[in-house]
């Protein structure tokens, strides 16, 4: 039934584009299971190659970061999603639906869309935060990875128990050096194992880990990128911040059982980790972890050294020479 749904999807896509065929400007709605998620294509086709943006939160938004990643365009397409109940998504959406199992069928959709209105081209996932969840599940679902080239992984985790568990490690550490007696205290009372991993008050951690510069930079401090985000996006505020109480259902039952160390050996498409050295959101120990987990395939490795979470904002340059480096190549 869901392939015969997908079909039935395909009307309610719309379609413009501009004269220059090689700057897309298409926007389709995948509409599943409650959810319209609205996917813009832009930038280069004739590249032959697509990177499908694969956003953090959950609850973030895909075009406002567009901001950031324009400038792979010129060289590539680049594919914005907004996931369910996230960014301008709309529709009528159960809480229970925001799973991960919901999250890959979505992401298998769109990249079926994809595929289906640009047959020939390849792609790539870029995932961030969040985003590396979902795309570490799909690709580790059925045979999915046979639908991309590639994968690029951006501050990320594939286990949320080893993320706890490692962001803890950062925060005793940084607590120590820092002479942060509260910090260190909390992380000395509140072990991480995966006995207690469902009860374990994960919010507290994020919060010390913040306290003791996990992630300094603040978009919202570049005025340029909110003259954006408010001007030239389909996000509104309302829109973009409305919909935090649908997600108490995901993080009191659904997030911390995520868990998909047993099935990154099954992956053998081409990886690049580009990471924020500077992280205590998701420290680049999980990215050594993860590389250890994915033993039949190689590891592309770009450390920003003066980034923290989001290494295409602080080293923006930087970061897309390193993304269009690894398409290139693959």
């Amino acid at each position: 039934m869901q392939k015969l749904f997908f079909l039935f999807a395909i009307p309610f896509f719309f379609l413009s584009c501009t004269d220059d065929a090689t700057e897309a400007t298409d926007t389709f709605y995948v509409r599943n299971e409650g959810a319209d998620m609205p996917v813009w294509v832009r930038g280069n086709l004739d590249s032959g190659k697509i990177i499908l943006y694969v956003h953090g939160g959950p609850g973030d938004c895909a075009m406002c970061y567009r901001y950031y990643l324009k400038g792979m365009e010129s060289e590539v397409a680049v594919v914005y999603w907004d996931q369910r109940i996230a960014g301008s998504a709309s529709g009528n959406v159960d809480p229970k639906t925001l799973n991960y199992e919901q999250y890959t069928e979505d992401a298998f959709y769109v990249v079926s869309l994809l595929r289906q209105q640009y047959p020939g081209k390849k792609i790539y996932l870029m995932g961030h935060s969040f985003g590396v969840e979902v795309t570490w599940q799909f690709l580790t679902t059925n045979d999915n990875q046979s639908m991309v080239a590639g994968a690029l992984i951006v501050n990320g985790t594939f286990s949320n128990y080893r993320w706890m568990d490692v962001m803890r490690d950062w925060v005793i550490r940084e607590a120590t050096e820092q002479s942060n007696a509260k910090a260190l205290s909390f992380a000395e009372e509140n072990p991480v194992t995966k006995e207690n991993i469902q009860e374990l008050d994960w919010v507290g951690y994020y919060r010390h880990m913040l306290d003791l510069g996990g992630n300094e930079l603040s978009l919202f401090s570049n005025k340029k990128f909110l003259i954006n985000y408010a001007l030239f996006t389909p996000n509104t505020t309302l829109a973009q911040f409305s919909h935090g109480k649908g997600y108490e259902n995901y993080f009191d039952f659904e997030m911390l059982n995520y868990d998909t160390s047993d099935k990154l050996d099954m992956i053998d498409i081409p990886v690049a980790f580009l990471w924020g050295k500077k992280d205590g959101v998701v420290p680049i120990e999980i990215g050594y972890e993860t590389e250890a987990l994915l033993v039949n395939t190689t590891v592309d490795w770009t450390i920003f050294d003066d980034s923290w979470h989001e290494p295409f904002v602080s080293e923006n340059e930087k970061f897309l020479e390193a993304a269009l480096k690894f398409i290139r190549e693959n």
